[in-house]
């Protein structure tokens, strides 16, 4: 038995490096290091060609470790669930940050001298004390300053819409989580190929004050906060900044329904929309469902569910409708 052991060992360690570098895409970071390092050299060369490694860092000291020195240059996606500092620039090959809760200090390490191949970068809820921190994040992400970004996602935007336009023409996804309408015209002005923007509207928004060049977004994912009265108000001065939309998804938690408005607008503002999906949660809606569909074509499948107790957003109803034009 042990030497039948020995014998597939030996063949597993005969193996191309191929397959290796295949298998050990799918072994955490500590584990690969733990487990694999220092077996004999061809393994250890072995390691030291792996790329596209992820590390998530629970805690600031998670980042002091044998493993993740050994690694740091084939990390290309980084997973931070605490506020403190990150040192960024132990990971030259990074290419994916996810912040969890990022405080002011952690916002200064991310600048662009060292996150030079960066495509995607979240921010979650961010706990910040001094707005000007987040801002210049913000005038870093649409100003060409992380040039091979793609993907941005963050809570809250912090926007100048004074400052001067620098294209960023590869940023085509963007999540804006409370942002207002003026913070979406300075994206809009600032990434010409943006095609998917998320955005949860600030209760606070207002009508945009600055005008947009253009806009080349095609595709829309937007909700609203529970109980804002200017809701449908906010959606139209939204969809008035976007008219290129062909593919919208929207969810939104209202006392009362007015699907005339809503048809309304949709009608007048989006011309080329082809995909609509909606999510409403409300205490009445005031119209037999069975007319609904004559609101707008887009109007074809609609379910009206019960709200069940994991649902939060508020007592009532659900209706769901979604609708696709055929060519």
């Amino acid at each position: 038995m042990a030497s039948g052991s020995t014998l597939n060992c030996s063949h597993l360690e005969q193996s191309p490096a191929e397959i290796f570098l295949e298998l050990f895409k799918y072994i955490p970071l500590h584990q690969l290091y733990y487990g694999f390092y220092n077996l004999n050299q061809r393994i250890n060369d072995i390691l030291h060609s792996v790329t596209e490694l992820s590390l998530t860092l629970n805690k600031p000291e998670d980042i002091d470790d044998a493993a993740v020195d050994f690694f740091a240059s084939s990390i290309y996606h980084l997973n931070v669930q605490h506020s403190s500092a990150v040192k960024f620039n132990r990971f030259p090959s990074l290419r994916s940050i996810v912040s969890l809760l990022p405080r002011d200090r952690q916002l200064r390490c991310i600048k662009s001298k060292d996150l030079p191949n960066l495509t995607h970068l979240t921010l979650r809820f961010a706990a910040i004390w001094d707005c000007e921190i987040m801002g210049r994040v913000c005038q870093r992400i649409i100003s060409n300053q992380f040039p091979k970004l793609r993907y941005c996602s963050l809570w809250p935007p912090v926007f100048d819409i004074e400052s001067v336009i620098i294209q960023t023409p590869l940023l085509t996804h963007i999540e804006l989580n409370e942002g207002n309408l003026d913070d979406l015209c300075v994206v809009l002005n600032s990434c010409p190929n943006l095609k998917y923007l998320k955005m949860l509207v600030s209760i606070y928004a207002k009508a945009p004050t600055k005008p947009i060049q253009s806009s080349s977004v095609k595709r829309l994912n937007v909700s609203f906060i529970c109980g804002d009265p200017n809701w449908l108000d906010n959606f139209d001065h939204l969809l008035s900044l976007l008219p290129n939309i062909k593919r919208l998804f929207f969810h939104a938690c209202v006392v009362q329904m007015d699907f005339n408005r809503l048809s309304s607008i949709l009608n007048k503002r989006l011309l080329h929309l082809r995909y609509f999906q909606c999510e409403i949660h409300s205490i009445r809606f005031p119209i037999k469902l069975n007319t609904l569909r004559r609101y707008h074509s887009l109007f074809n499948n609609i379910d009206l569910e019960n709200i069940d107790d994991n649902d939060c957003r508020c007592d009532g109803l659900k209706i769901c409708i979604n609708g696709e034009k055929k060519d």
